[in-house]
Order: structure tokens, then C-alpha cells, then sequence
């Protein structure tokens, strides 16, 4: 809390000093904090450091240089959702005690409009707009964000033992930065080459300062840029190896002292803009904004689906692939019927035309996109586990798909079973499944085909009863969760090519087709 620009001085209190102090602290020309060990301090905005400045009695008079109280803006900053090359900046303002807002991106468009607008300087974020300027670059943004708050020492000695800190701790935080994008297989390997790298060359380092340095922080004994991503860097590893710091009673220490200071144990604490480790989610989201589009010549068509203009058998297909973020061509029913060219394998639809092959079979589509777009699990017991979920969900779904075709009294009786059985012998699978599992998807904290699939269950259920779920909390936070990963939450928004329930016209021109 010893900032540079501000005069602590120990209060001596007396009516008159505390009814100028008040009036002070009213007009914003100073304010109260108290120091680690909790003596109250009083900290002066804008008073020199002369020593002939202060009062010679009681503190009730000093020379102050004028400033003028304006109301800041809050900085926004511009990024992803998640934690990424912005998450040391929201530490750094969270430590500081700015309030700050957020404009994720979700899509390409976002940033291409930001690129085009000239506000990205080398055309990538993090971008942060701050005191009527758009800054980019991670360690200009976070050196000028910690020198306006005074998080970057007192002088050139220890802003430099600051840099050089916070330049080693980032080198390692980089690694987990990049960790979630690795393959699988690497992944793990990575952890490992993390905990070797933290506890042999980074963090006996720091032990050491603190020990000989015999302060609370890093530098000069007052909070700075280096302890705020030293803390960030503990606690990321933390969540990966637990007991990373068991060899390191210093940083153990010390990473409870800096957690417990008000503004950094507010944002550790839930419903901050603290942001969560890097789910898949977060990875894909990352892959879609960023990943550089494919050139005309070299880009692969769209699958093409052949289908009815309705749900049917096709629109779990139509999820998964909008899931994914793939974009699709459709070819609709026009009457024929038969097999005449051969390209039905069974002589019925759904057909898909996708990386030069012609597949049929509803779930061995499903299976094959699952598949190619990683939403099919990591490794055998997983992917089994996900065609289990899915399977069970498709069945519940043929059940409502079939009830349109059937006579009015016979439909309601079938829809009717429809959410019985949802309630009875599906819902509550899923409902136990998340609960014992304890993680926001179905299956190995992964979003997968098993939560797609279960999503669209859900909502097709809920056009029958709206009040399906009640008996189910935590279906209800999946469903509401689900529905916001943003290509999901895309293909539910009206003008997509998520179809409508079934209505006389679908009815009759599948009869018709297919001469039910």
C-alpha cells in the first residue's frame, strides 16, 4: 500500500485535524489504508516529499500541488474469454483496485473488425483501452499499467529488479499458457517438464530472495508488478501440482501473505472476473478466432447434407456439425423416391457428403463427425461412455420424431410416454451422472457429441412440457450452461439452420417421399 506518489504519515487525531481530515478525504485529496499489520495510515495524494512540507504541529497544515478530480473511465479490455495473455492484466488492475470492463471476442468477425479499424497495432490482442489510448503488447500494457498504480518501485534499481522478475515468472507462466493447446499426449509430458522447470530453476530462486531480503516482498518491501504475476504463476501451477511449493516454506509463506492483501483476496474469491483454467471450450474458441482461414482455392467444401426440410433422423446431425462450427449446404426431398444412382447404401436417407465420401447411417454419421472435430473423448473408455450417453439420448428422440407420424389420438398418447419416460427413466441418469461426476460435462470435463446430443434431447422435450426439469437442478445450470458455448448458442438464434418442430406440411411430404 506504500505507493510513490503518496506521503504516509501516522495520524495524530485531535477534533480539528480529524474534521480537515474528513473534508480531505471527501474532496479525494487523501485517504485512509493501513499497513500489513494493520496500523491505520493515512495516504496524501500529490504532497512532495520535502520534508519542510510538513506541518510543524499536529500535521493540520501542508503544501500541496494541485489536481484536478476527474472521473476516469473504466479500462476495457478486449479478449477472449479465459485466462490467456490477458489474465496477468486483470491481477494486475484486480491488485491495484481498478475496476475494469470486458468485450470478449467469440468470433473472427470481432477481431477483423477491430484490425480494421486500426485499433490492434500489430494486428493481435491483448488490446487494452485505457486513459484515451488502445495499448497491445502483454508487457507494455502490464509496465504501464503497473507504473500509473504505482506497482513499479520507487526508483530505476528496483523498477529494473522488478522487470527482471516479472520477465522470469512470465517465462514460465507462458508454458501454462500454451499447456491447454498441446495434443493430448503431450499435454501430460508438459505438466512434467512445468514442475521441473519451477522447482529446479524458478522458484528456488525467489525462496532465496525472500529469505535474504527479510521482507514481505519482492522489491523494497512494497507490493509490485513482480509479487502480483509471481502469485498468478504459484497458483496457476497449484492447480496442475498441488504440492509444487512442499519444497519452498518462504513462497508458501508468502503466497498466503499476498492472497490476504484486500484487493488480490477480493479477486480470488468467486464471481470475480478471475477467469477459470482453460477449459475446451475456451481452446476452441481460441482456434476460431485465430486460426488463419483457409485460401479459396485450398478450402474444403461444406458438407452437404440430403435431407427432408425438417428434423427427422438429419437434425442431430445438423447439431453436431453447428457444435462444431462447420458450416453446411443442404439438398432438400423433392418427391423421388428410390435409389436410382446407387448413392444410398440402403436405399434411404440421411445421406452426408463430407471429405469425399457419401455416408449414411445416422449414428455412423454421428460417430464419423464426433470423431474428425474431437468431441468423441480422449481415449477408448471415454469414447464408449459417450456413445452409451448418446445412444440413450437418440432413442428418447426417435420417440418424439415418430409420435408426428402417428394419428392424433395415438401422437398425444406416444407424446405423452415421451416425457414420462424423460422424467422416469433418462433425466434422472443424467441428473446422477452430473452430480457424482461433479464437472460441467458429461464426460472426462470435456465438452463432447454425449452433451450435444443431450442438449438438444433437453429442449425437444421442453417444447412438450415446459416444466420437465424442474426436479433436476442440475440439468437445468447444464442446459443454460451448454446453451451459451457460443456456436451453440449461435445455431439457436433464429435464421439458422436449426429446424422447427415437425408440422402437417413436414408430415405430408415425408409421406409422400417415402409412401408411408
Amino acid at each position: 500500500m506504500c505507493l510513490e506518489s503518496w506521503k504516509l504519515d501516522y495520524p495524530t487525531f485531535s477534533y480539528k485535524w480529524t474534521l480537515r481530515a474528513c473534508l480531505e478525504v471527501l474532496a479525494g485529496e487523501r485517504s485512509y489504508s493501513y499497513t500489513l499489520d494493520r496500523r491505520p495510515v493515512l495516504l496524501y495524494r500529490g504532497w512532495s516529499s520535502s520534508s519542510t512540507e510538513r506541518a510543524a504541529s499536529g500535521g493540520t497544515h501542508m503544501e500541496r500541488k494541485p489536481e484536478k478530480a476527474v472521473m476516469a473511465t473504466k479500462p476495457k479490455l478486449h479478449y477472449p474469454n479465459g485466462r490467456g495473455r490477458m489474465e496477468s492484466v486483470r491481477w494486475v488492475l484486480a491488485a491495484a483496485g481498478v475496476e475494469f470492463d470486458e468485450e470478449f471476442l467469440e468470433t473472427k468477425e470481432q477481431l477483423q473488425k477491430l484490425q480494421d479499424g486500426n485499433h490492434l497495432l500489430f494486428q493481435q490482442v491483448p488490446m487494452v483501452e485505457i486513459d484515451g489510448m488502445k495499448l497491445v503488447q502483454t508487457r507494455s500494457i502490464l509496465h504501464y499499467i503497473a507504473d500509473k498504480h504505482h506497482l513499479f518501485g520507487k526508483d530505476l534499481k528496483e523498477r529494473t529488479l522488478i522487470d527482471m522478475y516479472v520477465e522470469g515468472t512470465l517465462d514460465l507462466l507462458e508454458l501454462l499458457i500454451m499447456h491447454p493447446f498441446l495434443k493430448p499426449d503431450d499435454q501430460q509430458k508438459e505438466v512434467a517438464n512445468m514442475a521441473q522447470k519451477a522447482i529446479i530453476r524458478y522458484f528456488p530462486v525467489f525462496e532465496k530472495v525472500l529469505r535474504g531480503h527479510g521482507q514481505r516482498f519482492l522489491v523494497g518491501n512494497q507490493l509490485s508488478l513482480a509479487d502480483i504475476i509471481l502469485l498468478q504463476t504459484i497458483l496457476a501451477l497449484e492447480e496442475k501440482i498441488p504440492n509444487i511449493l512442499s519444497a519452498f516454506p518462504h513462497l508458501q509463506e508468502y503466497t498466503v501473505k499476498i492472497s490476504n492483501i484486500p484487493t488480490i483476496k477480493k479477486f480470488l474469491e468467486p464471481g470475480s472476473k478471475k477467469k477459470p483454467p482453460p477449459d475446451d471450450i475456451y481452446v476452441r474458441t481460441v482456434y476460431n478466432i485465430f486460426m488463419p482461414k483457409p485460401k479459396p482455392a485450398l478450402m474444403a467444401a461444406k458438407p452437404k447434407l440430403w435431407y427432408f426440410h425438417g428434423r427427422g433422423r438429419m437434425e442431430s446431425i445438423r447439431w453436431l456439425l453447428a457444435a462444431a462450427g462447420v458450416e453446411v449446404g443442404s439438398r432438400l426431398g423433392n418427391g423421388r423416391t428410390g435409389n436410382p444412382d446407387g448413392r444410398l447404401l440402403f436405399g434411404q436417407v440421411p445421406l452426408v457428403e463430407i471429405d469425399g465420401m457419401e455416408l449414411t447411417q445416422t449414428r455412423a454419421i454421428l460417430s464419423y463427425l464426433a470423431a474428425k472435430y474431437n468431441l468423441h473423448g480422449k481415449d477408448p473408455k471415454e469414447t464408449v461412455r459417450i456413445d452409451m450417453y448418446a445412444d440413450g439420448t437418440l432413442d428418447l428422440m426417435l420417440m418424439v420424431a415418430l409420435a408426428a407420424f402417428k394419428p392424433p389420438e395415438e401422437k398425444e398418447e406416444s407424446l405423452a410416454l415421451v416425457v414420462k419416460k424423460a422424467k422416469t427413466r433418462y433425466f434422472p441418469v443424467f441428473e446422477k451422472i452430473l452430480k457424482d461426476h461433479g464437472e460441467d460435462f458429461l464426460v472426462g470435463n470435456k465438452f463432447s457429441w454425449a452433451d450435444i446430443q443431450l442438449l438438444e434431447a433437453i429442449l425437444m422435450v421442453e417444447e412438450l412440457d415446459g416444466s420437465v426439469l424442474c426436479d433436476f437442478p442440475l440439468l437445468k445450470e447444464f442446459k443454460t450452461r451448454i446453451s451459451n458455448i457460443p456456436t451453440i448458442k449461435k445455431f439457436l438464434q433464429p435464421g439458422s439452420q436449426r429446424k422447427p418442430p415437425p408440422d402437417s406440411h413436414y408430415v405430408e411430404a415425408v409421406r409422400n417421399v417415402l409412401q408411408l
